[in-house]
Order: C-alpha cells, then sequence, then structure tokens
C-alpha cells in the first residue's frame, strides 16, 4: 500500500521559487494542450483518445519539451486518468449511484497552475534535484529540496509539488510504498459509525462500548474561520479587490491545516481502539447526496457541509487497509427514527416512492431518544447501532441500554 507525507517548502531563494511557479506554468499549459487533444477527438470520434496517442500529438509542444519528460509525460497520465474518472461517473449516472449533473474535464485557468509529478527522485546528502530540461535549467538554474529523514528513499514511488494559492508557496508530497501491517482480530467482531456536527463520530461495537469523538472543536475552527474571512472579504470589497489576498490565502492555509489535523487524529484514535479490542470490520454509516440534500436550518447546513466527512471516510479507509481490517459503507436511512432496543425493522428510503413508517420508539429532543418502554439513551448511538443491524453484522442486536445511554466522549486537541 501506499503512504503519503505531506510538507511544506519552505527556504527558497528568489531564483528557486521562480523556477517552481514556472514550472508549475509549463505543466498547466501542457495539462491544457493534451486536454485540447483529448477533448477534440471525443467531439469528432466519439471515442478516448489514450495516452499512447496524446503523448504523440503533445510530444513537439514547447511546454513538454521545456519540462523534463518524466514530469510531462505525467501531466499528460493524468488528463488520461481524469477521462476515465468521467467515463464512470457516466456509467455512475446510468446506474443510479449517482446523482449531480457531470460535464467534460475542463481547461485550467489561463493564469494558473498545475502539480509537478515527478515519478522518481535521486537522494544525496539529505537533498534532491527538481528535474528539468537542460534548457530550462539555463535559464532558471537548479531547484534543491530537503528529503524528510523519517522516509526511506528506496521506498518513494512518486513526489508531488503543488503550487499553492495561486503559487504564492509550494506544498510537496512524498508517496512511498509501505507493507502492510494486519493486526490480530476476532471474527465476525465490528464497530458501526454515525457521523454528525457536535457529535462528529459516534462509535458502537459489537463488544458493548460506546464513544464519540466530540466535533465542537472542529465547528469553531470552521466558525472561526467563516467570521475572519467574511470581515477580510468585506475590506476587499471596500478596496474593489477581486483576486485572492495573502491574508485570504493564509487564512485558508492555517484553517486547513487544522481541519486535516483533526480528521487525522479522529481516525487514527478509531482505528486505534479497534486494534486494542480485536475489532475485525468498520461500518460507516452514509447517504448518496448527504450534503447536497441537507436541510438542518441554514446555521447548521453552513456547518455540516464544512465537514469534510468524505476525507475522514478516506482516511479510516486507508487506515483499514494498513491494517487489515474490513471497511464498509452503509446506507442509513431511517437509521435515527428507527428504534434499536426495540429491534424496529430498517427500511430503506425510496425517492420515487416515498412512504410512512411507524417506530417504536421516538426521539424526544436533539441527542435523546426514548424507546418503547420508556427507556432514554443516546439518540446519536442509537443511530450507530442501527447502521450495524442495517448491515446485518452480527451482534449489534441486544446492546445493552447502558452501551447507548452512556457513551465516552473523547476531545481532541
Amino acid at each position: 500500500m501506499y503512504l503519503t507525507q505531506k510538507n511544506q517548502i519552505r527556504n527558497l531563494n528568489k531564483s528557486e521559487f521562480l523556477a517552481l511557479r514556472e514550472l508549475c506554468r509549463l505543466s498547466k499549459n501542457l495539462y491544457n494542450v493534451g486536454l485540447y487533444a483529448v477533448r477534440q477527438y471525443y467531439f469528432q470520434e466519439h471515442k478516448h483518445l489514450r495516452y499512447e496517442s496524446a503523448y504523440h500529438l503533445c510530444k513537439e509542444n514547447e511546454n513538454y519539451r521545456l519540462l523534463n519528460t518524466d514530469i510531462a509525460q505525467q501531466t499528460l497520465k493524468v488528463i488520461d486518468r481524469t477521462f476515465h474518472s468521467f467515463y464512470g461517473l457516466i456509467s455512475a449516472v446510468k446506474a443510479g449511484s449517482y446523482q449531480p449533473k457531470i460535464s467534460l474535464p475542463h481547461y485550467l485557468p489561463k493564469d494558473g497552475y498545475f502539480v509537478l509529478i515527478i515519478p522518481r527522485i535521486k537522494v544525496k546528502d539529505g537533498r534532491f534535484n527538481v528535474p528539468m530540461s537542460f534548457a530550462f535549467k539555463q535559464q532558471f538554474g537548479l531547484v534543491s529540496l530537503p528529503f524528510p529523514d523519517r522516509l526511506d528513499p528506496e521506498t518513494i514511488k512518486e513526489v508531488r509539488i503543488h503550487p499553492k494559492y495561486d503559487a504564492r508557496f509550494f506544498e510537496i508530497e512524498f508517496v512511498s510504498k509501505v507493507e502492510a501491517e494486519p493486526v490480530e482480530t476476532v471474527e465476525d467482531s465490528a464497530i458501526s459509525i454515525d457521523f454528525g456536527l457536535d457529535n462528529l463520530a459516534t462509535c458502537v461495537d459489537t463488544n458493548g462500548a460506546s464513544f464519540i469523538m466530540d466535533g465542537r472543536k472542529l465547528k469553531s475552527i470552521n466558525q472561526w474561520f467563516n467570521k475572519e474571512n467574511a470581515r477580510l472579504q468585506s475590506i476587499k470589497d471596500k478596496q474593489k479587490i477581486e483576486r485572492l489576498t495573502e491574508r485570504q490565502a493564509r487564512l485558508f492555509v492555517n484553517r486547513n491545516a487544522k481541519v486535516r489535523d483533526y480528521l487525522n487524529k479522529t481516525a487514527r484514535l478509531i482505528i486505534d481502539h479497534c486494534i486494542a479490542n480485536k475489532i475485525s470490520k468498520v461500518i460507516v454509516g452514509f447517504n448518496l447526496g448527504m450534503k447536497q440534500e441537507i436541510n438542518i436550518g441554514s446555521r447548521n447546513n453552513q456547518n455540516f457541509v464544512q465537514i469534510p466527512f468524505y476525507s475522514l471516510r478516506a482516511k479510516l479507509k486507508a487506515l483499514c487497509e494498513r491494517y487489515g481490517l474490513i471497511y464498509q459503507e452503509q446506507e442509513e436511512s431511517y437509521t435515527s427514527k428507527a428504534s434499536a432496543l426495540d429491534g424496529d425493522d430498517l427500511p430503506t428510503y425510496n425517492a420515487d416512492k416515498p412512504a410512512a413508517y411507524q417506530f417504536a420508539g421516538s426521539r424526544v429532543k436533539r441527542g435523546l431518544y426514548r424507546s418503547k418502554d420508556g427507556h432514554l439513551i443516546n439518540a446519536d448511538c442509537n443511530g450507530a447501532a442501527n447502521i450495524g443491524r442495517k448491515s446485518k453484522q452480527n451482534g449489534f442486536t441486544g446492546l445493552s441500554r447502558g452501551c447507548l445511554a452512556q457513551p465516552l466522549r473523547i476531545k481532541i486537541y
């Protein structure tokens, strides 16, 4: 499997900074050249122009010749992968598993930049040189970057240099190949997860344990970001500035770093619980269009859509693959309305033929659920348990009231 380490590139001198900007601009130009060739072929022949054919059409372009050959080829391969994703979306729409409208891949902005993908590097004395053509090197000179001490150069499969916010600065990603680290698990054990706002991830496992990953800190980060960005936008409007300002760029970077760190810690704590308790399966609740169709009030909508649940699911899935756990996504309609203690049936919502269902319990207020016998339990724990039940996983029926009523709240700092 592959792991990625992301760093911000620092301490560039002026010539190195300008060289990286120009390389990213050339990569963007080549991307648009290759995209034009593939799009035109698609319009005329209604077929896909493969990378091998696009390469022969683009290799004489001046942008290709100024870039290093490896980087130029990787840029053209990105176009090939982008179109395969486009075809995949068409198939998903036909199958009914994807709802939003789709369109052909778009050209990048004329004054924009694109990532540099370097398939191989040579590390010497803890540093490596960014590959470039001889003509480009004569004009701009070498760009030497540090290599992280904690990584083994022999395991590096790819290095990516991302221009951020109009190439004001650059981030570098080191993609390394590592062996999986399977852990000992108990067969037929599982944990189910229900995502939310104040309760970012409510978890219930088949061993009878329950806990909540607190989401109020993450919500606070987003609220602070929105307030500060609105203030900066107001100043910018008064000064009639249309572009993204330096202060806004720093604000975006700060917020994204905090959110990424918070989600990394959340995923790690959940997987550590699975490893410690030998849980073999992670079941995550998911609804198609859960963000696009959300309607919980304007303020809650803003808080909800700014939390990157897709990223959290991806992190959980990657960690499951690393440690040999099973990852499963489960459709979660009616899981918050049905009673886990009473064993209510869990139907699947059908937008074409909506139906009304009666359940044994009911939600008293936000965060509190009352069962048929009048027992009060945590509403999110009830939802998480129902997600496990709906997945047909053994062990989620007959959970104790204590498990569902008194989850442990875990705060992340």
